[in-house]
Formats: structure tokens, sequence, C-alpha cells
């Protein structure tokens, strides 16, 4: 994906730019730290003492105490207790009662020089002296108002979650005065919830008992009216309001269905016995008849009668004189019913007829009555009306009076509502400064100044460090990272030397890719070194692929190409031997390396007596390096610096690859993008990064390290002999 970078680029570059600067970021952090750690010491120890009060609304009126769905203590309430502790006028009570003025700790501190300075610096600008206003009328003094504002920083009120508990944290210099204070809010916050419940009870005691008063006089005025209204309207009863009508109808209708009951019971008793006195039937048999004693004594007689007469008349003729006279007295007596009966149907008759004369009496009544109630009943709505507001006011009017009495009972005993859940206690260690957390801090913030840091000189360096900016800005790919080497190791000795080194390694590698496309019947490539300006180690890597090849077997050609500063030509001590310049000039070449394997042929410079480009125009060079193919393995070329326009660009048309050598740290951006525009770009293979610190591979640095350990490594040492210019030039 072109122009996207992935997470995985991202921690590499993050981890890479840790690596380079983890020294910078660690010391300061430990700076840090140690700084810390030295004001900590200097820091007023804090120690820190609790209390932890259970807070619950106490009620505020009888109905609330009476009640006991009253809502319970809500969030607002407890917040607003906790205002109420940290509140100016509750800590200036606590400053007073616990004595702060005379603590040090609650008053204010001499100004410091900075302090001082600034406000002298203040006076000045504002042209006016900074002096104390003075205190206003009614206000607590000076030590009492800096023990209250030092008392509001060292208290802290909080609330334990969603519960009804809420914590005083109190901070001191000193552990028993910490606890003293957090003990006397404690209390004078009770002591402040009393005297206010106290108040509150007294207050609602005297409305109540003024409102009492108040429905005492409403009830009596109400009652009085409703006497009034009865005793002008004549309406009497029981409090639902009756009227005398209302009593004369329900009597009436009572005695009138009693009245109908009682005619009817009559009038069919009346019409049964003359039905059966029609039909001969047995009249004795009707309830009347038997419920009579008169009856029941003849009928007694007459069956006594008839027994008698069945005696004697089984035991006797029909014409005995005892058996006609029991006959005689038998139809006496039988008479004696028959009258009986009459009188009793008689008597059945005037019964109907008196209560039919009842009953219509009665109706007659009940009618007067029912248009007298019509009058009454209307009084009787306004009555009922005022006897409902009559005893409203006399249900507040005892409703009050209790709630008087329950008033009483709170005046004569409070409750806060408060309770302590933990008392305060001394604490054993101070709580500020937080020693571990300071340092931490510091130390992490001494990280962060080293990244900043880090980042701002990354921003500000125009120069290489990584082969991702050498691709960014070059557009080239880098061949090789060369480390920088220790004070005593030298080039080329530490390729004979140290052949598992990784400066070795990566000399080898970076050999080996420059040969790795040529056939076995190809002629030798021409590698041409160049770099931006001089110092940036191109001569060194020159002569240490050149001995690296030589170590391996190969024929290899090495040329200074430099006839300005000829650094190779002394790096090998040949500055004044003939060399390119004598040959680009006219001298006899013949090489010395045919047949031979492990040779090392180092060309000087040279003796220049004309300019460098003339000499380098010259077509001999081209002869030079042809041959120079058939008889070598490779030929390296030391090129000038790119500064020197016409020179490393006649070398590089002639070289079959060019090789940019940028120097870690100095080689700056624009410095190599105006000397690659000198080159034959077509021909740059890639760059070699030389005096690298770090490697962008962190990896394969551990893996070089690993073979890099005094007990892996292997020496290796080379002798070779100097030749003269007639056996072609210097062999080492």
């Amino acid at each position: 994906m072109n122009g996207e970078v992935s997470l995985a680029d991202i921690f590499r570059q993050s981890f890479a730019f840790l690596r380079r600067h983890a020294v910078r970021i660690l010391v300061l952090g430990f700076v840090c730290a140690s700084l810390m750690i030295l004001a900590v010491q200097r820091m007023e120890r804090l120690y820190k003492s609790s209390a932890q009060l259970l807070i619950e609304r106490p009620a505020t009126n009888p109905i609330e105490a009476e009640n006991p769905t009253f809502p319970t203590t809500g969030t607002s309430y407890v917040d607003s207790q906790i205002l109420l502790i940290e509140a100016d006028d509750t800590l200036i009570k606590v400053v007073r009662d616990a004595g702060l003025t005379s603590e040090p700790f609650f008053q204010s501190q001499p100004p410091g020089l900075l302090t001082k300075g600034i406000r002298a610096l203040k006076s000045v600008l504002l042209a006016r002296d900074e002096k104390e206003k003075a205190l206003p009328e009614g206000a607590p003094d000076r030590p009492t108002l800096n023990a209250k504002n030092k008392l509001s920083e060292a208290l802290t009120v909080s609330r334990e979650g969603d519960t009804n508990v809420i914590t005083i944290d109190v901070r001191a210099n000193s552990p028993s005065l910490s606890r003293r204070v957090a003990e006397a809010v404690a209390a004078t916050y009770v002591e402040l919830r009393l005297d206010q419940r106290r108040e509150d009870a007294r207050q609602i005691s005297k409305w109540i008992d003024a409102r009492a008063e108040e429905l005492r006089h409403e009830v009596s005025r109400a009652e009085k009216a409703v006497t009034d209204f009865r005793v002008k309207h004549g309406l009497i009863g029981e409090a639902g309001g009756a009227t005398l009508s209302n009593q004369q109808m329900t009597e009436l209708n009572a005695e009138l269905v009693a009245a109908n009951a009682n005619l009817a019971m009559k009038q069919a008793a009346l019409d049964r016995a003359r039905t059966l006195q029609q039909q001969d039937g047995d009249i004795l048999n009707l309830p009347e008849v038997q419920n009579s004693e008169i009856l029941t004594e003849l009928r007694l007689q007459l069956l006594e009668i008839e027994l008698r007469e069945r005696d004697l008349s089984a035991t006797s003729g029909s014409n005995n004189s005892r058996l006609q006279q029991v006959r005689e007295q038998k139809a006496a007596i039988e008479r004696q019913v028959d009258a009986q009966l009459e009188r009793m149907i008689s008597v059945l008759a005037n019964e109907v007829e008196t209560a039919e004369n009842r009953v219509q009496l009665l109706t007659n009544a009940l009618s007067l009555a029912g248009g007298q109630s019509t009058i009454e009943i209307r009084n009787n709505v306004d009555l009922q009306q005022l006897e409902r507001v009559a005893e409203a006011y006399r249900i507040r009017y005892e409703r009050y009076l209790n709630n008087a009495g329950l008033a009483e009972e709170i005046t004569s005993f409070t409750t806060s509502g408060t309770q302590v859940v933990t008392s305060a206690t001394v604490p054993l260690e101070p709580v500020y400064p937080p020693v571990k957390v300071f340092v931490i801090l510091s130390f992490l913030l001494g990280n962060i100044a080293g990244i900043l840091l880090g980042l701002a000189r990354e921003a500000l360096d125009t120069t290489f460090k990584t082969s991702a900016q050498v691709e960014s800005v070059l557009g080239l790919k880098v061949l090789v990272q060369l480390p920088k080497l220790t004070k005593t190791q030298r080039i080329p000795d530490i390729i004979e030397q140290e052949p598992l080194a990784p400066y070795t390694e990566r000399i080898a590698a970076l050999r080996y890719s420059l040969r790795n496309n040529r056939s076995a019947d190809s002629l030798a490539p021409v590698i041409c070194l160049a770099s931006t300006t001089p110092q940036e180690g191109k001569s060194s890597i020159a002569a240490a692929m050149a001995t690296s090849g030589n170590v391996a077997g190969q024929r290899i050609l090495l040329i200074d190409g430099d006839l300005r500063r000829a650094g190779l030509s002394a790096q090998f001590g040949l500055e004044d031997e003939v060399g390119l310049a004598d040959i680009l000039q006219g001298s006899e070449w013949k090489s010395g390396a045919s047949g031979s394997d492990g040779v090392l042929d180092v060309l000087p410079a040279g003796i220049l007596t004309d300019m460098p480009i003339n000499a380098l125009e010259s077509p001999r060079l081209g002869e030079f390096l042809d041959q120079a193919r058939r008889d070598y393995d490779m030929i390296i070329i030391d090129g000038p610096p790119a500064a020197n326009a016409a020179d490393s660009a006649i070398l590089s048309q002639n070289s079959d690859k060019v090789v940019f050598v940028v120097r870690w740290g100095q080689t700056e951006f624009a410095a190599a993008e105006r000397a690659l525009t000198r080159l034959s770009r077509r021909k740059i293979v890639g760059v070699v990064m030389n005096f690298s610190e770090l490697d962008d591979d962190p990896w394969l640095g551990e893996t070089y390290r690993l073979y890099d350990r005094p007990h892996a490594t292997a020496k290796k040492t080379r002798a070779g002999k100097v030749t003269s210019i007639a056996d072609w030039g210097r062999r080492a």
C-alpha cells in the first residue's frame, strides 16, 4: 500500500527512536527523580485523621414525626449537610472552640522572597502600596480568618458512595493535631444540628399554638351557627339532622304497615268463618275458635256429655230418663256453642271495620305529614352543610391540639439525627508527601522530557540516522549499515584479524551483493565509491572491501581516484608513489595479477602535473579499466567527493556500479541530494551508511553481538609484499 504507514512500521520506528535516545531519556528520568527525592525531604509532612458520621434527616414538624412513610434522607440533603460543614460560620466556630489561632500550622507564614518580589513588582506596576485591607465591622479578627482559611484547605468532607455516611478528613503537620481538629469539626457539626433542631421545635410549637387558638374560635362559631339554624327552623334529632316531620312520617309509615297487616289478617279470618258457616263446614277448626276459652270449655263439656250419652245408650233403652236428660243437656250446650260462634263472627266483623277505619286515619295523617316535610328537607340540607363545616373545624382543631403536645415533647427532647460511625484516630504515617508517587511521576516526567527533547533534536536534525530517512529522502535503498569501530580497531587490520566481527561481516555482505550478478566468464565489475563531502569514511570502506576480497581469495584492484586529496594513498603510505595520474598521463601499465589468487593491488593517485579533470578525460582511463577488468575479479575506485562535480561524474560514467556513502549523523539531506545530481543516477546501486551508532534492525544487531564475543572471534594474519610501478603497482 503506497503512501500508507502500517502499524508495524509505527511500532518499529518508535522502538528505534527509543533505542537511539534511551540514554538521554533514562538520564533525564533519573535526574528528575533524584531532584524530587531531595525536594521531598524538605517538604512538610502532613498527617490525616478521619471521622465518619451517619446522617439521618430529622422530622421538621410533628406530621413528619407521626408519618413513617415520609421520604428518607436523599442525596440533596446529604450534600447540603456537607456544605454546612464546609461553611465559613462552621469553620470559624471550630477555630474558636478548638483554639486553632494558637496553632502555628493554622496561621499564615511569613511571605517568601518570591512572594515579596511579586508584591513589590505589583506595587511598582500598579503605582500603589500593597497593604492589607481593613476588616469590615463585625468580621472576625485576622488570626481567626487565617486559621479559618487554613482549616478550609486542610478539611475535606465527602460522601461514601450512595450511603448517608459522610467522611471528615483533616490534614495537619501533627498526628495529634489532625485528630483533635477532626473531632472538633464533628462535634461542632453535631452541636449545630442540635441547636437548629431545638429552634425549629420552638418555632413549630409556637405556630401550632397560635393556629390551634384560631381553630378553636372557628369551631365555636360553626357550632353556634348549627344551633341557631336548628332553633330557627325547628329542626331536632341526631347529628344526622332528622326533623320532626321526618320522625312523624317514619312512625306513621310503621303504624300504617302494621294496620294494613292486621286488617288483612282479620279480614281473612272473617271471610273464612263466613265461608265455613255458609257451607256447613266445621267452623270449630278456625284458629280464632280454638283460641277461645269459652268455646274450649263448651267443647269439653259437650265431649263429656257425648261420652255419657254413648254409655247410657249402650246400657239402657231410648226411653231412659237419664238419657233424655243428657240429650237435653247436649242440645243446650250445642246452642251455646252456636251462639258463641255467632258472637265471634260478629266480633271479627267489628274488628275488620275498626281496622279499616284505622288504616284510613293513618293514610290521611301520613299525607298531611308529607306536605310539611318538603320544606323541612330543604332546611335539613342547609343544616347538614353547616354541620359538615363545624365537623371539619373540630377535626382540625383536635389534630392541632395533638400536634401541640407532640411539639412540646420535641422541644424538651431533641436529637441531632447524627451517629458517629468511626471516631477520629491518631494517624501513624504521613499521607503527604507521597514519596513513591512523586518519584515515579518525576521519573516519568523526566522520561517525557527526554522523549520531547529527542523529538525536537530529530525534528531539527537534517542528517541521516536511519535507513528509512535515506530511502525517503534519496529514493535509494540502503545496502548496508556499517557500525562505528572502537578505538582499538583499525582498517584494514580488522578484516584480517577479526573475520567474525560485525564490521567484517557487513563488508563481506556488501562486497558479495556487488558481485552476485556476475557470470563466470564475464569481466570484473568496476565499483566506484562516492560521497557528499570528505571525512565520510569512503576511503576506509574501499580499503575494507578490497581487503575482504583479498582474504576471500579474489584478485582485487584498489584505485585511489581522488587525484586532489589522495586519502587512500596516504592510508597505505603511498603518497609519493607513481599511480593513476601517471598512467593517465602516458606511463605504461602492466598487470601482475594474471593467474594468481588472493591478490590485492593498490594503485595510488600518483603524481599529478596537470589539472585532475584533464587527466580523467584522457581516453587512457577507459583503456586502463578495460585491461583491469580482464586481469582482476573486482576493481574498486575510491572516488572524490561529489563536491568536485567533474571528477566524480567522469569516474561514475566509467564505472559499472556506483555506491554512495553517507555518514551517520553528519551527512545532511540537502547536500546528499545535490551530490546525487552530479553522479550517473542509473549506475547508483544503493547507499552505505557509515559510522552507524545504532542498527535499524535490533535483532540482527543482537546476532552480531553474539558472534562478536571474544571466544567466538577467529584471528588471522596475512603477509604480503609491495611491488614497484614496474610490476604495475603496489601489492599488499
